[in-house]
C-alpha cells in the first residue's frame, strides 16, 4: 500500500535492508565489487497565513512530497558522489529497496528530500519557509553492515532505465545480472532542520460583567520575535541548535517607535478598512487560516507578536495609544508543562482567547502582561500548545 503517494515524516527514518549478523564500521571491505541495498522505512513547515494543519495532535503525520536523492560515496574519495539514485516519493511504500551494484568501498551514504543538506548554519530562515508537505530532509551516515545474504541485479529495475521497471537499482551493467554480490548495509535516520508553528482562533474575550477598555482597536498583522537567524548541523540523525539570535519589530526606524530590532523577516499584513480589521469582533486569522512560520529552534523560544496600528481608549481619562501589541509569553502543553520545542514537529496554537490586559504598549513586554497558550504538536508531528500572553 503507497504511504500517501509520498514519504511520511512520522519516524523521519530511512532505514536501509534488515537481516544483518556482522557490522562493518571501519569500511574494511574484501576485494572486488559488492551492493548495497537501501530499504525506506516509513520517512516521515509556508510562511504566511495559510490553512491549519489538518490531523490530530500526537498520531498524525504529515506526508513530504517530492524526489528522493540516494547518494553513495566510494571511501576513497568522501568529496565525490560515486553513484546517485533518484526515486518519486509516491513510488516508495513499506517494502522498497534500493540497491547499488557495483560497489568498491562505500565511504558514505547521503539521503535527500526537497533539497534537503547536512548544514543550515548558512540558510536564512527566511528561505526555509516551505509548506509541511515541500519541507527539506537529509540524513546520512558511514557506517555499514555485511548481511548474510547474496543477490543479483535486475536490469531492467535500473535507475536510468526507460523500460517498466521500478528503477529502484542502480550502477549495474549488461552481464551483471549472471553474477552474485555480497549485500550490505546501512542505516540512515533523515531529519528536518526546522520547528513549525501555527497559531489560529484568536478573539478577543467577550464583556459580559464589565465594560471593554476599547472603543476602537484595529489588527495590523502579526510577526516572529526572537529568531534564530541560521540553523544548526546535522550530526548523529537531528540537527543542532540554530544560531545568531535576531531582535525583530514590525518595521524599524518609525516614529513613534514600532519596537527594537530590526525589520520582521517572518510577519503577516492584514488588508482592509478599519472596520475589516477591527480585533474586538471576529477570530484572528479569519476563515480557516492559520498564521504559519518555520523557526529554527534554539535555547531560547521564539515570541508570536501580534501587531494593533490603531486604537482608541473606551475611557478618555485613561488612553490606550497606538502603537499595541499582544505577544505569547510561554508556550505550555495541554497538562499545563512548558513546551521544549524540537526540529521536525508542528506546533498548532489553535485557539487564543485575549483580555484587555493582554493587549500592551510596549513592544517589548517589559509592562509584564502575557497570555499563556496551550500547543499541539506534530511530527512533522502534530502538537497542541497553549501559550501565555504577555499582560
Amino acid at each position: 500500500m503507497k504511504l500517501s503517494r509520498s514519504l511520511f515524516l512520522a519516524f523521519a527514518g530511512l532505514g536501509l535492508f534488515a537481516c544483518s549478523n556482522e557490522d562493518v564500521t571501519d569500511n574494511q571491505f574484501p576485494e572486488g565489487l559488492g551492493a548495497v541495498t537501501v530499504k525506506l522505512v516509513n520517512p516521515s513547515l509556508s510562511r504566511a497565513i495559510t490553512a491549519p494543519t489538518d490531523g490530530t495532535a500526537g498520531s498524525t503525520t504529515i506526508p513530504i512530497e517530492g524526489d528522493i536523492t540516494v547518494s553513495l560515496y566510494e571511501s576513497s574519495d568522501l568529496t565525490k558522489v560515486a553513484q546517485t539514485l533518484t526515486i518519486s516519493a509516491e513510488d516508495i511504500d513499506s517494502n522498497t529497496k534500493l540497491t547499488f551494484w557495483n560497489v568498491t568501498s562505500p565511504g558514505k551514504i547521503t539521503v535527500s528530500i526537497n533539497n534537503g543538506k547536512a548544514s543550515y548554519s548558512d540558510v536564512a530562515i527566511e528561505n526555509v519557509q516551505q509548506l509541511p508537505s515541500e519541507i527539506p530532509a537529509y540524513g546520512e551516515t558511514t557506517n555499514f553492515t555485511k548481511l548474510n545474504q547474496t543477490s543479483s541485479p535486475n536490469l531492467e529495475n535500473d535507475n536510468d532505465n526507460e523500460g517498466e521497471g521500478d528503477k529502484t537499482e542502480q550502477g549495474a551493467e549488461s552481464g551483471d545480472e549472471n553474477k552474485t554480490y555480497q549485500l550490505y548495509s546501512a542505516s540512515v535516520t533523515m531529519a528536518i532542520p526546522v520547528a513549525r508553528l501555527e497559531v489560529s482562533g484568536i478573539t478577543h474575550v467577550s464583556h459580559t460583567s464589565d465594560a471593554c477598555a476599547y472603543k476602537m482597536l484595529t489588527i495590523a498583522g502579526a510577526y516572529m520575535d526572537n529568531l534564530y537567524t541560521k540553523g544548526g548541523n546535522y550530526n548523529n540523525s537531528i540537527y543542532g541548535n540554530g544560531s545568531v539570535p535576531q531582535d525583530y519589530c514590525w518595521l524599524e526606524d518609525q516614529t513613534p517607535s514600532l519596537g527594537t530590532g530590526i525589520t520582521a523577516v517572518l510577519k503577516d499584513e492584514i488588508e482592509g478598512d478599519e472596520s475589516a480589521r477591527s480585533f474586538l469582533t471576529g477570530t484572528w486569522p479569519s476563515g480557516n487560516e492559520a498564521f504559519a512560520y518555520n523557526f529554527y529552534v534554539g535555547e531560547s523560544s521564539p515570541i508570536f507578536k501580534i501587531y494593533f496600528d490603531k486604537s482608541e481608549s473606551a475611557n478618555t481619562q485613561n488612553p490606550l495609544p497606538a502603537p499595541r501589541y499582544a505577544m505569547v509569553t510561554e508556550y505550555t502543553d495541554a497538562d499545563g508543562a512548558p513546551v521544549t520545542f524540537e526540529n521536525g514537529k508542528i506546533y498548532r496554537i489553535t485557539s487564543a482567547e485575549l483580555t484587555d490586559k493582554n493587549i500592551i504598549g510596549d513592544e517589548g513586554g517589559n509592562t509584564l502582561y502575557g497570555v499563556t497558550v496551550t500547543v499541539t504538536e506534530a511530527t512533522w508531528s502534530l502538537v497542541d500548545i497553549k501559550a501565555n500572553w504577555e499582560e
